[in-house]
């Protein structure tokens, strides 16, 4: 096809060019007006999840809130519970079942503090537990909401504790080995935002 015209007569090329421009110009207003039929959204759903900056690392406070607990005198499970409680830990059952410790506890903080803080305080009262001479697998925790309903858990090993006692492991790398095994169910912040009326 030959597109060669004369200079008085438009070639296909600048025919579409100039459809391109002026389908552009239409949408330009389109989306502006688009843009307007919405109110302004004057709020980020998130903002009040977002921590404060700067935000601990994870291996200071497992350093800071481990050996808190570990130095302390804790002899026995209700002496465990009752020294978790002095921390605002709710804890609702501490009881033996076979070889583990099994202990529920209310996480009220989680939403600001997550289960880091609270986990690290188990690991550092179990340890003084075992260091006092209680002889048990592991600990199991159960992670409890204020409703309370479990949504979480998380387990101590006795020999990680054995391990920290010895100094073979530091507070941070004891706390790690704790951590790795929480589970918890993630809970989605509630979003309520409504347009200005």
């Amino acid at each position: 096809m030959d597109l060669t015209t004369s200079a008085g007569e438009t070639t296909r090329r600048r025919f579409l060019q100039a459809s391109a421009v002026a389908a552009t110009v239409g949408l330009a207003g389109c989306i502006e007006e688009m843009g307007t039929e919405f109110p302004p959204n004057e709020e980020w759903p998130v903002s009040e999840r977002v921590p404060d900056l700067p935000v601990r690392e994870r291996a200071d406070v497992l350093e800071e809130r481990i050996p808190e607990l570990a130095s302390a005198e804790i002899d026995d499970p209700e002496k465990l519970a009752s020294t978790l409680e002095e921390y605002d830990l709710v804890v609702e059952s501490i009881e033996r079942e076979r070889d583990v410790l099994t202990i529920e506890y209310v996480n009220t903080d989680r939403h600001d503090e997550g289960n880091l803080h609270d986990v690290a305080l188990i690991a550092g009262g179990y340890a003084a537990l075992v260091d006092a001479g209680y002889d048990a697998v592991a600990l199991g925790a159960t992670i409890l909401d204020d409703a309370p309903a479990s949504y979480g858990s998380a387990t101590v090993e006795t020999a990680w504790t054995t391990a920290y006692n010895s100094g073979e492991l530091t507070a941070a790398e004891y706390g790690e080995l704790v951590v790795g095994t929480i589970e918890s169910q993630r809970y989605d912040p509630e979003v309520e935002v409504e347009p200005e009326e």
